[in-house]
């Protein structure tokens, strides 16, 4: 399980101030250094980032500091790599779990590339894993509609294993697993995230309204609103009924109740 512990919101200024001894590694690699400064260097700690942020100027200083890399790359980021292009790795003459391996050392520090096919062509770079030792996972083959067995890379392996779960929907799912909730109870992705979205954007926000003359586009909201079939209301997430903010009743009209247990 992996939970975000330290993070940066992007706002469009990649060049902040660096500490002494930083080097410039562009936007992305330079985030990844800047999230990295409460790390202890030189105890072998490892990183793992994706193709976003992989570069070999990142993987280089890193492995200077004592802290080793595992991440997808792009293979345009790394220059004269000899690895075959992706056209070649996937034509159906080049089976399934096919891989490549190239290996080099700069400056005392050894890099491992790896090229894998997949249902798709993946590439990892890395400052202390390889190809070596391989394994064998299931794959379902579409064309002979059954499940097969591929060969599958160490460095693979060891980048799904620590990157497989970094969704926070999936985080959601387990902890309802977990939970016992019935599996057709759970929020989809798009569900989840629309909530999430909705939580982030209303928590702690007031409803109250505002004095003074109501704007055109407010009117003509409120005009368009009464045209239209109002729909039933759903009740707002959790996290929104229990923020604190503007919780006060209000003397109405008789209504159905919101709340999802009430069967008033």
């Amino acid at each position: 399980m992996v939970y975000a512990h330290k993070f940066e919101i992007y706002s469009g200024q990649e060049n902040l101030e660096k500490v002494p001894g930083e080097p410039d590694l562009g936007a992305t690699g330079n985030v990844v250094v800047r999230l990295l400064r409460g790390v202890p260097r030189m105890i072998n700690h490892i990183i793992y980032f994706d193709n976003f942020y992989t570069s070999l100027p990142l993987v280089y200083f890193l492995a200077k500091q004592g802290i080793h890399t595992v991440g997808t790359v792009q293979q345009n980021r790394i220059p004269n790599n000899k690895l075959p292009d992706r056209k070649t790795f996937m034509k159906k003459s080049v089976p399934r779990g096919s891989y490549e391996e190239r290996v080099s050392t700069f400056d005392g520090v050894d890099m491992s590339c790896v090229a894998w096919k997949d249902n798709k062509v993946v590439t990892l770079l890395s400052t202390y894993s390889g190809a070596l030792p391989v394994t064998e996972v299931s794959r379902y083959d579409k064309a002979k509609k059954e499940t097969i067995g591929i060969t599958c890379p160490f460095i693979v392996q060891e980048y799904n294993k620590h990157m497989g779960v970094i969704n926070a929907w999936v985080i959601y799912r387990k902890n309802a697993m977990e939970r016992n909730h019935h599996k057709n109870n759970l929020l989809t992705m798009s569900q989840f995230r629309n909530e999430l979205a909705f939580v982030l954007c209303n928590k702690g926000t007031s409803k109250e309204t505002k004095r003074g003359r109501r704007s055109t586009s407010t009117l003509e909201d409120e005009l368009q609103s009464k045209i239209k079939k109002a729909s039933p209301a759903p009740p707002p997430p959790k996290d929104i009924r229990t923020d604190g903010a503007e919780h006060w009743p209000t003397v109405g009209g008789s209504h159905r109740c919101k709340y999802p247990k009430c069967k008033g």
